[in-house]
């Protein structure tokens, strides 16, 4: 083995690592850790608490207390967020794209004042109380688009873009908030509003608005709320009024001012107070206005005054239902002794199921809903215990209950309401100009118009023969729904005459009998479009036991559907006498629900299937 090719390896490997070891020597540390195209800061926007600045001849100083950006300097009032936040952003997204170390500015001859940073342009402070980081911002390089900047006291100057300049404000009014109100009023939890015409007072209290003054009441969220994103979005038409102005000669001194809304945000002790007073002399359109927590006399538009409209009754809630109708799984009537429970079934169907078993019709149930939820009335008394109301309020009642959620409060809940929910007793059907609800759940008692419950008791009954908690008004009157291609066999019946048709296995329907007989064209293919949905026009009796006077004993037409796939299950309708009125009698055949259809209807179901010679 030659030694000389490793001797003469090792020679390489040795004179590799002087060369790194002096070049290592040789170099800036703190110039070789700074790469380019990283970021000048490393901060989180939503982190940053203080943000000054000095352009110029102008300078600012702003914080943020409680979510809220403030100007602290040169004067108190509070910042416009989205210019700060449009401000913070372009620092932070700063890169450094240059760095020019202490060394190569002294081999270059170069000093601060070689890039602008002797005497900065603008100085930017940004960061919390504990910490904060001043940027320098010099001159613009002679090529490229990159501004000189330095970092709090580094000897390293950075190139980076030079749109920053661009975004910062030179005056006040670049800095100060043109809205009224901030956002923060969102979380309003009291509201005042004080004019010629009245005071309202009103607080957020257990998720809900209340009225307080100048009446205990239920307050409507959604006026409130409308009231609320009204106020967000009033601004400042003009900053003209100095802060040593007499409040006095603009009207908004005191009790002669034209209006006053004072908003406590959430966690707030001191309001938020929008003071209006005269009109402006040279623009009648503007108004003299003082805002709590922006500095001297502004201007704003006369579109404010809409609030003096807004009296107590404005903001009532006269809803004796304040529920979401949509969130309601359970429905229990009582009428006497009569009782009947709905409850929602997967996919926003409807069932009964006391006092029996049978699908609803959602259309009757939401009837019901929406004739509750447009009731309305007046608070009359709220009742610390259950036993304040008369009996004679009637034995009506309705419960409506939330699934999965506790049961509503009172003695009258019984296992047919389930959860959380509402609970109404109302008084009789027949009621003077005017009657009272008593909403149990909250041991409330309201004043209602007759007329509202007789549009109630219309949309519960909906049937000349109901009762209040009859359930034939919410019977689905879909009586009879078949897949036609299930249907395997046909028979019908009807005076003395039997016909039975036959699906083979090639898809042609042929006659069993009369053995004469053929198939009448046309009659399957219409017999079976009934079949798919038969739809009574409502339901006539549940419980009747006398069907000959009806016309539905065993001399009735019928027509029976014999399906695949079901283990020989048949579905059988009898179609019986004229009611007399608008249309004929029917039942299925096991059922003791006797329903009325069409004439028509009735008709198509008993045409001939077989044509005899």
């Amino acid at each position: 083995m030659s030694w000389r090719p490793v001797i003469w390896l090792s020679v390489v490997v040795v004179l590799i690592g002087l060369f790194v070891i002096i070049f290592e020597q040789g170099a800036d540390p703190a110039g070789r850790a700074l790469s380019a195209d990283q970021p000048l800061l490393h901060l989180r926007a939503d982190g940053v608490t203080r943000l000054s600045l000095s352009v110029g001849g102008f300078s600012a100083e702003c914080v943020r207390r409680d979510g809220e950006w403030y100007l602290v300097r040169p004067a108190e009032m509070r910042a416009d967020p989205a210019k700060l936040a449009r401000l913070i952003e372009a620092v932070l997204a700063l890169r450094k794209r240059e760095t020019i170390d202490p060394g190569q500015m002294e081999k270059r001859r170069l000093t601060m004042a070689s890039f602008g940073l002797e005497a900065p342009r603008a100085r930017v402070v940004i960061g919390t109380e504990l910490r904060a980081d001043e940027i320098w911002i010099g001159d613009a390089a002679p090529l490229g688009d990159q501004v000189y900047m330095r970092l709090n006291d580094e000897r390293n100057v950075f190139g980076t873009a030079g749109s920053l300049m661009e975004r910062l404000p030179t005056s006040l009014d670049d800095l100060r908030d043109r809205a009224i109100f901030p956002s923060s009023i969102k979380r309003a939890v009291r509201l005042e509003v004080k004019h010629s015409g009245g005071f309202v007072q009103l607080a957020w209290k257990d998720g809900l608005w209340r009225i307080q003054q100048p009446f205990d009441a239920r307050a409507d969220n959604a006026r409130v709320e409308r009231l609320l994103r009204s106020l967000e979005s009033l601004a400042v038409e003009d900053m003209g009024g100095g802060a040593a102005a007499d409040p006095l000669a603009y009207g908004v001194g005191g009790d002669e001012s034209t209006l006053q809304v004072s908003i406590w945000p959430e966690g707030r002790k001191d309001p938020l107070v929008l003071t209006v007073g005269k009109a402006r002399p040279d623009n009648p359109v503007w108004l003299y206005a003082r805002v709590s927590d922006m500095g001297g006399i502004c201007s704003i538009n006369r579109d404010i005054l809409f609030v003096q409209g807004l009296k107590a009754e404005s903001f009532r809630d006269r809803r004796l239902f304040t529920g979401d109708p949509g969130a309601v799984a359970s429905l229990t009537l009582h009428d006497g002794d009569s009782k009947l429970v709905l409850e929602k079934t997967p996919g926003d169907g409807w069932m009964i199921v006391e006092p029996f078993r049978f699908p609803a019709n959602p259309l009757s149930v939401g009837a019901v809903l929406r004739g509750l939820s447009l009731m309305q009335g007046d608070e009359v008394r709220t009742f610390t215990a259950t036993n304040g109301v008369s009996v004679e309020m009637g034995a009506l009642t309705c419960g409506l209950g939330v699934a999965n959620m506790v049961l509503v409060p009172g003695a009258t809940n019984e296992p047919g309401t389930k959860g959380e929910g509402w609970l109404y007793r109302f008084p009789p059907l027949v009621v003077a100009s005017a009657a009272q609800v008593y909403r149990e759940d909250s041991r409330t008692l309201y004043g209602v118009q007759s007329n509202d419950l007789v549009r109630l008791w219309a949309n519960v009954t909906g049937h000349s023969k109901a009762g209040f908690a009859d359930p034939l008004p919410y019977m689905d009157c879909r009586m009879l729904v078949l897949k036609p291609d299930q249907v395997r066999r046909i028979s019908a019946a009807r005076r003395g005459r039997e016909e039975t048709v036959t699906l083979g296995n090639d898809g042609v329907w042929t006659v069993d009998s009369p053995p004469d007989g053929q198939v009448t064209e046309g009659a399957i293919p219409a017999l079976l479009g009934l079949a798919a949905e038969l739809r009574a026009e409502r339901v006539e009796s549940v419980s009747a036991t006398n069907v000959a006077m009806y016309q539905l004993d065993d001399s009735a037409p019928r027509v029976t559907f014999g399906l695949s796939g079901t283990n020989g299950i048949r579905k059988t309708i009898l179609v019986g006498g004229d009611n007399g009125q608008d249309g004929v009698y029917a039942m299925l055949q096991g059922q003791d629900v006797i329903f009325i259809l069409r004439r028509e209807t009735a008709g198509a179901l008993t045409k001939p299937l077989v044509t005899t010679p």
